[in-house]
């Protein structure tokens, strides 16, 4: 990318659209199905991100962070790393079983695990605003009638009760109040673990 831009807090109220220079993004995925057997169905998918700034020498520095760009005095210069919401890693693997358990009665189970890399969520690129690397797991156990005409099923996600943080970053103000003597962080966090007891009629 060139004249890529982006939206970054300033410490205190305001989000300022910036042009980051350059950026370079690559990676790649992989994604696949295998029916073991006429019950059994395995899935998985893999993707491998790099997205580094080449150049962005005019950059929100972090709280506590010194200015280091020759350019852009009192703004910092990150070139090289890595933007925030970029994971180096993501995969899932999930297993189904579906099978016919009585007289025109059918069981689905399955589950799946989601492992997401760590990464950081502030625009400023502050080391303490990143989530680490976690797992998810999820399952689904499902029973119905052959003519689909109504199905019960029984889903959890999030099993192992990880927190999540989705979005965050400098609590607004919070460095102005101390003048400049202190910080604080703010995040918007997943689901916890859920359980839901799902029932459908079709007419």
């Amino acid at each position: 990318y060139k004249d890529l831009q982006v939206s970054q807090f300033d410490g205190a109220l305001g989000f300022n659209v910036t042009n980051a220079g350059e950026a370079t993004v690559q990676g790649i995925e992989a994604d696949g199905r295998w029916a073991v057997s006429d019950n059994v169905i395995l899935t998985g998918s893999a993707a491998y991100l790099d997205f580094n700034y080449d150049k962005f020498p005019n950059s929100q520095c972090y709280f506590g962070q010194a200015s280091n760009s020759t350019t852009h005095p009192g703004l910092c210069d990150v070139k090289g790393q890595r933007k925030e919401y970029t994971p180096d890693l993501q995969a899932n693997i999930g297993a189904v079983w579906s099978g016919q358990v009585a007289d025109g009665y059918y069981l689905d189970a399955g589950m799946d695990l989601v492992y997401m890399d760590d990464y950081l969520y502030a625009s400023n690129l502050d080391p303490k605003a990143k989530q680490d690397a976690y797992v998810l797991v999820n399952a689904r156990v499902s029973f119905s009638y052959n003519d689909d005409t109504w199905e019960i099923a029984l889903i959890g996600r999030n099993l192992t009760d990880e927190t999540v943080i989705n979005f965050g970053g400098n609590t607004p103000l919070a460095s102005v109040l101390t003048e400049d003597t202190g910080n604080s962080y703010y995040g918007f966090v997943n689901r916890p673990r859920n359980i839901a007891l799902q029932g459908v009629y079709r007419f």
